[in-house]
């Protein structure tokens, strides 16, 4: 069927070629009876016929029509304007070499041209492809993600070259991971057989061109060039032509440089994702360190304090009243709550921070969130007051629930226990097309300007000296949370006192997805 096709192409080419060639020639032989009968100058018919063959050289494809029309021209001139007219003779003195002179310019005058208009169009192929190297280069230096810089080459690829084009990152056997763009609805499947599998698999594995027009793997249909440095190998790039023109080495020399362009991204995205890396481990190190240092702060006041209620209890049972002793063993019962909820608080930092931990999400109504987490509230700070506000529409935003509920938790106990106020604590939510963001404002002393900052770390309330409730390990557990969720958290001074803890959930990310 290709064949067919591009015979029948052929034909029309050559068919458009001969017109060309017969028009040219008449218009010439036209003037040239006119220039005669004007003048009666016979001198000037040669000048009109090499002027049409150098015209029908620029139109027309190859050597053959020029030169076809050379030795055309010469049977013209003999023919049309030498004497005996409308009659063949090449044996008058001096017509043999005059006519031999003709067709010797015109056939040079038909190379020359020929020669300049492929010199022209690979001058021009040659600028098309410095602006399309520009380009993608500086497509893909702006290029983030794999993902995008395989569908910018794709789609570049494709489109320089008019072809189907398929892109492996990895090995095509076993990654699987590859993007396709065909432009024949049969490419897809054709990219999937056996033979262009094995070509492709063959590329990565040898770092050699595979495939049509390379000696490896002739029987696939596509061609195969690896994306490869000297020492690593990132994948195959796979190329399928309707017709085998790509099979000029220029055209493969080029894909060559452009695929370099494409290891220069590649390059620069693994880097960026190693940096990245070594960012979040970082961070996760700085929080071990962060999170040690607040248990052992947080943990120390409740544990001396029940030790000292429980050694007063011991050693002066007989002498206590029933009024003290009740008071010791409800400090024992609050402080032994606190320690809980710090357990808690580790158990949740420890899910966050196992690297093979995912967040499971879920659709979950957003007040029936806040109405749970106001009831475990209410359970152990019964006089706390928390005045409520949500959309009155119903919202489902994914979250975990359970590490959702212990940053409320901790947020609302921050307020009441720095806050020093007895004015009501608003817990807000607001929903935008994007988020749904929390709100939980006070009205007491603020936070310490210097320290807003650095209040998420885990070390500033720390550095407080408060030794009742130190709740530093708390809010970089929020911190953790939400950063796991995709959200942002942050922490502000109110203009009439009192400070602001807000953080924001996304509403439309994958509930399945970190």
């Amino acid at each position: 069927m290709k064949k067919c096709i591009l015979k029948h192409i052929n034909i029309v080419i050559l068919f458009s070629d001969f017109l060309k060639t017969v028009f040219i020639f008449l218009i010439a032989t036209l003037l040239a009876l006119i220039l005669v009968n004007v003048s009666a100058i016979k001198d000037n018919v040669f000048s009109v016929y090499i002027l049409a063959v150098a015209l029908i050289s620029v139109v027309t494809s190859g050597y053959i029509w020029g030169i076809f029309s050379s030795f055309l021209g010469i049977f013209s001139v003999n023919y049309f304007f030498t004497y005996p007219y409308y009659a063949f003779n090449f044996l008058l003195a001096g017509y043999p070499l005059a006519f031999l002179s003709m067709l010797v310019i015109s056939s040079i005058i038909s190379t020359l041209t020929v020669k300049i208009k492929k010199q022209v169009l690979i001058s021009a192929t040659r600028e098309k492809q410095a602006e399309s190297l520009h380009d993608i280069t500086k497509r893909l230096l702006t290029a983030t993600g794999m993902d995008n810089i395989r569908t910018l080459t794709l789609d570049y690829f494709s489109n320089f070259y008019g072809c189907s084009v398929i892109i492996y990152f990895g090995n095509p056997l076993s990654d699987k991971n590859y993007g396709i763009k065909s432009l024949m609805p049969h490419h897809n499947t054709l990219f999937e057989q056996q033979a262009e599998q094995n070509a492709a698999q063959y590329c990565y594995t040898s770092a050699n061109g595979a495939g049509a027009g390379t000696p490896y793997q002739k029987e696939a249909k596509g061609t195969y060039l690896p994306i490869c440095t000297d020492d690593t190998v990132f994948g195959v790039i796979g190329l399928l032509f309707e017709n085998e023109h790509f099979k000029q080495p220029e055209a493969l020399n080029f894909l060559g440089i452009m695929t370099s362009q494409l290891i220069l991204a590649i390059e620069r995205q693994n880097l960026f994702e190693k940096q990245q890396k070594i960012l979040v481990e970082t961070e996760k190190e700085k929080m071990r360190s962060n999170l040690l240092r607040a248990v052992s702060h947080d943990l120390r006041t409740p544990l001396t304090c029940i030790v000292f209620s429980a050694t007063t209890l011991l050693e002066n049972n007989d002498t206590l009243s029933k009024q003290s002793s009740q008071k010791l063993l409800n400090d024992i019962i609050q402080d032994a709550q606190w320690l809980i909820h710090m357990v808690e608080n580790l158990l949740a930092v420890t899910r966050i921070n196992n690297e093979h931990a995912v967040i499971k999400k879920q659709y979950e109504a957003i007040e029936e969130i806040v109405s749970a987490t106001i009831v475990k509230m209410k359970k152990r700070f019964p006089d706390c007051q928390v005045k409520v506000t949500v959309p009155e529409e119903f919202i489902m935003v994914p979250m975990d629930a359970t590490l959702i509920m212990q940053v409320l938790i901790n947020l609302l106990e921050n307020a009441i226990y720095h806050s020093h106020s007895t004015k009501p604590i608003l817990l807000t939510v607001v929903y935008t097309q994007k988020e749904a963001i929390f709100s939980i404002k006070d009205n007491g002393i603020g936070l310490n300007p210097y320290e807003i900052d650095h209040i998420f770390d885990g070390v500033s309330i720390e550095k407080t000296g408060d030794s009742t409730r130190g709740l530093g390990i708390g809010l970089s557990i929020c911190k953790s949370i939400i950063l796991a969720h995709n959200g942002t958290i942050s922490a502000e001074n109110n203009t009439d006192g009192g400070a602001t803890f807000r953080f924001s959930l996304p509403k439309g990310e994958d509930i399945n997805g970190e």
